[in-house]
C-alpha cells in the first residue's frame, strides 16, 4: 500500500504547476510543496531519528502542509501545537510527547519563548538543501502503517488524549473522494484549525485530486459578510465546516445582506446542526449538495454520511447516515451483543481508518480499541466510540448522544442531548447545553440566543415530559466552544461549580 509521500510525488508528477494551497498572502503549487517538503525532510532527518515525534508551531497558512509532509519525508510524525492555546497547556503537551525537535515557521517566536523548550528548535528558513541519500534511507524504512500525526482532543478526565494515526488511515480519505466524485476542479474553503481532525480533508484531498484548498482566515468567521466575500472572491466550490460555523452565519443573519455564488457542496459535522439553520442554507443555496457526516478523531474524521435529499423542517434532526466504503459500523449492547434494528446501542467501527491508539496510554487504548465480540473465532480490531445510535429499518444510522451523557434523574434514564435538541427547535435559541448536578439531583440548561428563559421553559414543557424540563436556566451571549467548534462542557462545569461556591 502507498504512503502519503507516494501520494505527494504523484501529485507533483501530475499537476506540477497547479496551485495546491492558497491563503491571504501566498500560494503554493504542487512543485513548491514537493520541493519544500523534501528540504524540510532533509533538515529534520539530520536532527531526529525515524518514527519520533516532531512538534509543529506555526500560524495557519499555506506553509503548514509542507511542514507536515516534510516531517513524513523524515520518517517521523507531526504533533501540532495550537498557537491560540495557553502556553501552560502547550507546555504540558510538549512535555507529554517528549519531542526533541520543534519545527516552526519563524512567526511564533513569542510562543516558543513562553514555552522555554528544552529540545532543538528548527525554522523553515534553515531548510535550504536536499540530502538525497538521507531521504532515500528514511524512505526504505517507511511503512504505510507508520504514524503520521498525533492530534490532541480533550479527555473526560480533563487530561487531553493524544490520538496517534497512521499514514494508511489517512490514505483512506480516498473513500470520501470516491463517494462524492471529487476532482481537480474543486476549490475547498478550509475552516478548521490544522491541529484538528477536520483539517485532514483540507490538507490531503489536493494530493489525491489536484484540487486547491483556500485557507480562510479564522477572523472572518466572526464577520460572516466578509467571510462570504472572501469565499466568493476565491471561487470556493466546496466547504467542510463545523456545524457551529454554519449556525453562526444564520445567527448573525448574514444571508439577509450577502450571498454565496460559487459553492456547490456543503459538508458539515462536529455537532448537531439545527434543522432551521440547515433550511436557511438550503433556501439560499438551492442547487447545492448538503451532507451531514459523523466520525470521531479516532476514526480519521468520517465513518458515516447522510445526503440531505429534501428541504428539512425547522425542528428536524438530521441522521448521521450510512457507512463509507471500507468501513463497517455496527451497534453493541451493554452485554457486548448485537443490537436489533430500531434499538439503541454503542456505535462501533472497524476498518483501516482506525487510529493506532492513544499515545503513551496503553490502558486507554485497550479500553476503546478492542477485539470484536461478534467474531470470537479470530481477532478483529474495532473502536468503541462511546456514542449511542440506532439503525432505522432502511439501514440509516441515527445519533442519540454520548453514553457518558446519559443520566438517571427522578428514577428515569435521560439523554441530555434530547433536552438540548428540544431547546434548539425553538426559534431564538442558537445554542443549548444541558448539565446534570448530581449533588442536587437537578438539570441545568445553558442557552444562547434571543429567546428568554420563560419562553424556553414553556416550550420545553410542551415537548418534554416534566422530569426532563431543567430546573435552572442560564442565559449566555454564546456557549463556550473548543477549537473544533464543539461545546466546551468543561468550561460550563466550571461556571456551574463557581455559582455553587458563591
Amino acid at each position: 500500500m502507498q504512503t502519503i509521500i507516494d501520494c505527494l510525488e504523484s501529485a507533483y508528477a501530475n499537476w506540477p504547476k497547479r496551485v495546491a494551497y492558497e491563503d491571504e498572502n501566498d500560494v503554493v503549487t504542487f512543485t513548491d510543496l514537493y520541493e519544500k517538503a523534501r528540504r524540510i525532510g532533509s533538515l529534520l532527518a539530520a536532527h531526529v531519528k525515524a518514527r519520533r515525534p516532531v512538534a509543529v508551531i506555526a500560524e495557519r497558512g499555506v506553509h503548514v502542509p509542507a511542514m507536515y509532509l516534510g516531517i513524513a519525508y523524515a520518517g517521523c510524525f507531526y504533533v501540532p501545537l495550537a498557537t491560540d492555546q495557553p502556553p501552560a497547556r502547550n507546555r504540558g503537551l510538549l512535555d507529554f510527547v517528549e519531542a526533541s525537535v520543534i519545527l516552526t515557521d519563524g512567526n511564533c517566536d513569542g510562543m516558543i519563548e513562553a514555552l522555554a523548550p528544552e529540545g532543538t528548535v528548527l525554522a523553515l528558513s534553515q531548510a535550504d538543501s536536499v540530502d538525497e541519500a538521507m531521504l532515500a534511507s528514511r524512505r526504505r524504512q517507511m511503512l504505510c502503517d507508520d504514524p503520521l500525526y498525533v492530534l490532541f482532543t480533550s479527555g473526560s478526565t480533563g487530561v487531553p488524549k493524544g490520538i496517534i494515526t497512521s499514514q494508511q488511515a489517512v490514505m483512506d480519505v480516498e473513500e470520501f473522494i470516491k463517494t462524492f466524485s471529487l476532482g481537480p476542479g474543486e476549490i475547498w474553503g478550509s475552516q478548521a484549525s490544522f491541529d484538528y481532525i477536520a483539517s485532514i480533508r483540507d490538507i490531503y484531498i489536493p494530493l489525491f485530486t489536484g484540487a486547491k484548498t483556500v485557507i480562510i482566515p479564522k477572523k472572518y468567521f466572526s464577520t460572516p459578510r466578509v467571510l462570504f466575500e472572501y469565499v466568493n472572491k476565491h471561487g470556493v466550490t466546496a466547504i467542510c465546516w463545523a456545524a457551529s460555523a454554519l449556525s453562526l452565519c444564520c445567527t448573525l443573519n448574514v444571508f439577509e445582506e450577502s450571498s454565496l455564488s460559487t459553492i456547490k457542496k456543503v459538508f458539515f459535522a462536529g455537532s448537531v446542526l439545527p434543522g432551521r439553520h440547515l433550511r436557511t442554507w438550503q433556501e439560499n443555496l438551492p442547487d447545492a449538495l448538503f451532507v451531514n457526516h459523523y466520525g470521531p478523531t479516532e476514526i480519521t474524521a468520517s465513518c458515516t454520511y447522510h445526503v440531505v435529499d429534501h428541504m428539512v423542517l425547522h425542528d428536524e434532526v438530521i441522521p448521521i447516515g450510512i457507512p463509507f466504503s471500507n468501513r463497517e459500523v455496527f451497534l453493541l449492547g451493554e452485554d457486548g451483543g448485537a443490537v436489533p434494528t430500531g434499538e439503541k446501542g454503542e456505535i462501533c467501527v472497524r476498518g483501516i481508518c482506525l487510529a493506532l491508539g492513544y499515545y503513551k496510554d496503553q490502558e486507554k487504548t485497550r479500553k476503546f480499541f478492542r477485539d470484536n465480540p461478534l467474531t470470537p473465532k479470530f481477532p478483529e480490531r474495532i473502536y468503541k466510540t462511546g456514542d449511542i445510535g440506532s439503525f432505522r429499518a432502511d439501514g440509516v444510522l441515527l445519533f442519540h448522544g454520548r453514553a457518558d451523557r446519559q443520566i438517571k434523574h427522578m428514577g428515569y434514564r435521560i439523554e441530555l442531548e434530547e433536552i438540548e435538541t428540544a431547546a434548539l427547535a425553538l426559534a431564538g435559541i442558537d445554542g443549548a447545553a444541558c448539565l446534570y448536578d448530581e449533588e442536587k439531583d437537578a438539570l441545568c440548561l445553558f442557552h444562547a440566543g434571543k429567546a428568554d428563559k420563560r419562553k424556553l421553559a414553556l416550550h420545553l414543557r410542551k415537548h418534554l415530559p416534566g422530569f426532563m424540563v431543567p430546573r435552572k436556566f442560564v442565559s449566555l451571549e454564546a456557549l463556550p466552544r473548543t477549537g473544533s467548534g464543539k461545546v466546551d462542557f468543561g468550561a460550563l462545569r466550571e461556571m456551574q461549580n463557581t455559582e455553587k461556591t458563591m
